[in-house]
């Protein structure tokens, strides 16, 4: 099935798009939602906060008016009261007993046996003894400072609050309710009273966007106290880092997947291209001789009525020549094709090198018209190597030279302390350099369409690499005006 490449990156970026897509959308709908919980949280924070203030407020103006005589009635308990407090006078200040002066507004509460309140110690106790017939108690500490408050038989208690508000107070409660919940905001408390703007705490230069109204039974008809705040577009994406981190890693794996995939494609392709063009000269190379060896045969019984001795020689050696050739190529063909470089074992000897290698050049000077130059610094150049494997792969790179190069052919040998190199250069530019890390894969051949003027199956540049690593060596192509191939073996 023929792939098309294009069809299938426009598939993918596609389903990348709607992915990073995706994901952005479930990301605003995240925003959205810490949006809304972060405003359901400071509502909570400063609901609190006023709560808090309040109560904490009832403790300093609680009044309790208490007796410890029986026949006392409530009724002169409240006398007490108005006298004391109805008219503006001051409470007066009993032993041990915390005092405030302020006007308030009194709600009276009675209290009997089935509502009394058993608050802990907090101060040092005040024995009965010490207590007048009427004690006037003013603040929560006061009042739990009484030992045995329940056992008094007449006792009023009452709670009011007062008609000011301490603004610092409560933004210092508000303020601590903010830190533990980790929220920074930027805000102003605006107290309204009949509608009306009647004060502003920490008033703002710039317009804050949002408002909360508390809930809260502590106000009087028509007064509250609003809140008005803006945070930065930073603490939401700060509470949303986890959720952003996991999305974005989502991204990158799903995207890096897609286009992992699309390189395989492209990899495939390029395989079954190579694949292709190797059936393709092949069969091209398998064809001419055994068209060859079909037309000697032909000949031998056709065209050679008489039986001469010397046609039927020349025939013979002709199909002889060519079943060689066949039999070459097959040898060659399978060699590389189960090529395994775990599996290969190496049959090391001590060979000199520039003797090797002058025998290799003999070898294609016969068969070759092109000048096989060969440079070497001493006559004598040992290594460790195995010379059928080694021989056929310096061979497969001075037959490349052959195949693809100029006319001048040119082979270096020299060693250094820790290293043996061989270079084969020609003066030959058919290689690009997008093919520089192509030219060394199983079954490559530089791309010449139909045309199979040049023999060969790919295979060549191949086998030299294994066969190189094998011995723990490297090669190398180099292209500049030559094109250099570079042999690098451990002299150990």
């Amino acid at each position: 099935m023929k792939i098309n490449l294009k069809r299938i990156f426009v598939l993918i970026s596609l389903l990348v798009l709607a992915t990073i897509c995706l994901q952005v959308y479930w990301n605003y709908k995240n925003y959205l939602s810490n949006k809304e919980r972060l405003k359901n949280e400071v509502q909570i924070a400063y609901d609190k906060a006023i709560e808090t203030y309040f109560d904490e407020d009832s403790k300093e103006t609680f009044i309790s008016v208490i007796s410890k005589d029986s026949t006392t009635k409530v009724e002169d308990l409240i006398r007490e009261i108005k006298l004391d407090s109805k008219f503006g006078k001051q409470f007066s200040k009993p032993k041990k007993v915390d005092s405030i002066d302020t006007k308030v507004s009194v709600k009276f509460i009675e209290t009997d046996e089935n509502q009394r309140s058993i608050h802990p110690f907090e101060n040092k106790a005040i024995k009965v003894e010490e207590i007048s017939s009427i004690q006037i108690l003013k603040g929560k500490k006061a009042m739990d400072s009484i030992e045995g408050l329940e056992n008094f038989p007449s006792k009023i208690t009452m709670s009011f609050k007062n008609d000011s508000i301490k603004y610092k107070i409560l933004d210092s409660i508000f303020k601590a309710e903010l830190n533990r919940k980790n929220i920074a905001l930027k805000y102003e408390i605006k107290h309204l009273k009949n509608d009306t703007l009647f004060f502003t705490y920490y008033k703002n230069k710039i317009k804050l966007p949002f408002q909360i109204i508390p809930n809260s039974a502590y106000f009087k008809n028509k007064e509250t106290l609003n809140l008005n705040y803006d945070y930065s577009k930073g603490l939401l994406v700060k509470r949303m880092g986890v959720e952003l981190i996991l999305s974005l890693l989502f991204s990158l794996a799903v995207v890096g997947c897609m286009y992992f995939l699309l390189f395989i494609i492209k990899r495939q392709k390029k395989i079954d291209e190579i694949k292709n063009d190797f059936i393709n000269n092949i069969t091209h190379e398998f064809k001419t001789p055994i068209t060859t060896i079909a037309t000697a045969l032909e000949g031998m019984s056709t065209f050679n009525p008489e039986n001469n001795l010397e046609k039927n020689r020349k025939y013979i050696a002709m199909s002889f020549n060519q079943l060689f050739k066949l039999e070459n190529m097959v040898e060659k063909i399978l060699e590389t094709a189960t090529l395994n470089v775990k599996e290969l074992q190496l049959n090391l000897e001590t060979i000199n090198l520039i003797v090797f290698i002058k025998s290799i050049i003999e070898k294609h000077q016969d068969i070759s018209k092109k000048q096989i130059t060969f440079e070497f610094e001493k006559e004598e150049l040992y290594i460790s190597a195995d010379s059928f494997y080694l021989e056929n792969a310096i061979s497969n790179l001075i037959d490349n030279a052959i195949k693809y190069g100029g006319n001048n052919i040119e082979i270096n040998c020299f060693q250094t302390d820790k290293t043996t190199v061989i270079k084969v250069k020609d003066t030959g530019n058919s290689i690009l350099k997008s093919q520089e890390k192509l030219i060394f894969e199983k079954f490559y051949r530089i791309p010449k369409g139909n045309i199979h003027d040049i023999k060969g199956y790919g295979i060549g540049l191949y086998f030299a690499k294994t066969i190189v690593e094998k011995h723990l060596g490297t090669i190398e192509l180099t292209i500049t005006n030559e094109t250099i191939f570079k042999i690098t073996l451990p002299n150990d």
